[in-house]
């Protein structure tokens, strides 16, 4: 999902302009410059809180440098999961490679099975023909037969292909991972790079007025969360 944002015409486009939202009231951070000459630093707060005080919405005060901290810190944690779960597919291929002739015999066990499943079912069809008063009986037998044979057919089709789906699933974890490891190899996430990653951050303020910071990211990368104190931020 692409994420849209909006500045005025001459203004400056924040970092995290049109992404980060207030977890509690809906609506957007809004940035603003603080301190002076080389202290100045760019502030998140809730619009809510910012337009109608404090008796609609907390400050939610958070700085940008503090969210570029939390970000890479995340994606650091996610390419090692990734890493992890790219050896991991590796390992089942190997012990695949290693274990072929068991699950060829497996595949011919559940063949086999498959087989005399479908000969009962031939023999129950004959059986209901010939005793209509219970065909219901018969019928509620053969659809048990089927589903068996249905889930026999797809462990089957997992056998065939678990070397294939894992090679495929450890390589483009591989390169998510070279991804990751190309764009924290920089001194900072770029603005381009952070939109291609980042779909939204939501930010929660606690009573202890301690912050709980949620990053969703795009594509298939999971959902995360970190918790700052005031004092941090």
């Amino acid at each position: 999902m692409a994420n849209t944002c909006r500045t005025k015409i001459g203004g400056t486009l924040h970092r995290y302009s049109g992404m980060i939202k207030c977890a509690d009231c809906g609506a957007i951070l809004i940035a603003k410059w603080r301190g002076k000459g080389d202290d100045r630093y760019v502030e998140y707060t809730c619009n809510s809180h910012h337009r109608y005080g404090k008796q609609y919405c907390t400050p939610h005060r958070i700085h940008e440098s503090q969210l570029d901290k939390c970000v890479t810190d995340e994606l650091y944690r996610l390419r090692d999961r990734i890493k992890e779960d790219s050896k991991r597919y590796e390992r089942i291929v190997r012990e695949w490679q290693k274990n072929k002739p068991r699950f060829e015999q497996r595949i011919q066990q559940y063949t086999q099975r498959i087989d005399l499943l479908q000969e009962q079912i031939q023999q129950i069809l004959m059986e209901r023909i010939t005793d209509k008063a219970h065909a219901d009986m018969y019928s509620e037998m053969i659809k048990k037969r089927e589903g068996e044979i249905k889930k026999l057919q797809n462990r089957i089709s997992e056998c065939r292909r678990l070397d294939e789906v894992s090679s495929q699933k450890s390589s483009q974890l591989r390169s998510t991972a070279e991804l990751l490891d190309e764009i924290l190899s920089q001194p900072k996430i770029s603005d381009s790079d952070l939109r291609m990653l980042v779909q939204k951050v939501l930010v929660h303020q606690n009573e202890d007025k301690s912050l709980d910071v949620q990053f969703i990211f795009n594509g298939a990368f999971e959902q995360s969360v970190t918790k700052y104190d005031d004092e941090q931020v």
